[in-house]
């Protein structure tokens, strides 16, 4: 399989990746994703919308899995009552180093020329300086170097429509190696993981293949809104095929035979979109149905090992 380099909704691994940047460790976004634990899997979630990810788990917990399966320790704040924006303290730290914010809510990142359709849609960006009313970050969206307003800030950062997210104003900050982690322990580490999340989602119907199969069953009916048409379109599906794309490669060498699944998976998401951007909402139902059996052989071999 040709290795894909581009766009993609990586916003916290992109973040974690450019967060231990200061710190001088080099480590690909890629990774950061499939050591997380959260891309794996799928859930109805949100009015029974279909994500291609563990629903019992998060990004704000797979962020911090992340971290502690490639070996480092990280300082994680959030705010549990409301005490409104801690500006201050976000000032002393960008003193020292740049912070990861997230979640954050995309809806008030007014530099997006599409924002004013992101309410509640979470995302986790680079904060690197404050001056005056301003703040400066990295937004792995594609605009580094970005100005938004404190205003701004403390509306998305507070987080208030991401409900899966508990606290408010959460950050991470300080990432420093403690563990000298080979490939091979990252990959047992990960393993271990995975098979957590699947004993953890197994025989429950709105997860796994289960869930992939409803909702194939309800786009054949044609019992499927705009707004979920749009979000598989535009999210999950180009989502789901990179992140399939990063799993086998990380399984490569190691399990081939799920490197092959993710790689047909990653195909199969494809295909998905492909037939969705043309409203060949048929073809995309049938498809699902094909991804809901490699979800099964996946889940089956992973908790096997």
């Amino acid at each position: 399989m040709t290795y894909y380099w581009g766009n993609g909704a990586y916003c916290y691994s992109n973040s974690v990746s450019m967060l231990l940047s200061t710190i001088g460790e080099n480590i690909t976004p890629s990774i950061v994703e499939v050591t997380t634990g959260f891309s794996l899997g799928a859930s109805l979630e949100r009015n029974r919308m279909l994500f291609f990810d563990n629903g019992l788990s998060s990004p704000d917990k797979g962020i911090n899995l992340a971290f502690h399966n490639l070996g480092f320790s990280v300082v994680e704040k959030v705010q549990f009552s409301d005490k409104g924006m801690p500006i201050e303290e976000l000032k002393n730290e960008l003193k020292t180093s740049p912070v990861m914010l997230g979640p954050v809510d995309m809806g008030y990142l007014n530099y997006l020329p599409n924002h004013q359709f992101l309410g509640g849609c979470d995302h986790y960006v680079i904060a690197l300086e404050i001056s005056n009313d301003d703040i400066l970050l990295h937004d792995p969206a594609g605009y580094p170097f970005v100005w938004l307003s404190l205003g701004n800030l403390e509306k998305a950062w507070k987080a208030e429509s991401i409900t899966w997210s508990k606290g408010a104003y959460r950050y991470w900050k300080s990432p420093k190696r403690i563990e000298k982690t080979s490939e091979e322990d990252v990959y047992n580490k990960s393993i271990q993981l995975y098979k957590e999340a699947y004993k953890e989602q197994r025989n429950q119907t709105n997860f796994g293949s289960h869930a992939i199969k409803f909702k194939a069953e309800q786009i054949r009916k044609s019992n499927i809104t705009d707004e979920e048409k749009g979000h598989l379109k535009h999210f999950a599906f180009p989502l789901g095929s990179r992140r399939a794309i990063d799993f086998s490669y990380f399984f490569k060498g190691q399990n081939d035979f799920l490197s092959s699944l993710k790689e047909k998976q990653a195909k199969l998401f494809g295909k998905c979109y492909s037939d969705a951007s043309s409203d060949n909402w048929i073809g995309v139902s049938n498809t699902l149905e094909v991804l809901a059996v490699t979800e099964s052989e996946f889940e089956e071999t992973i908790l096997s090992i």
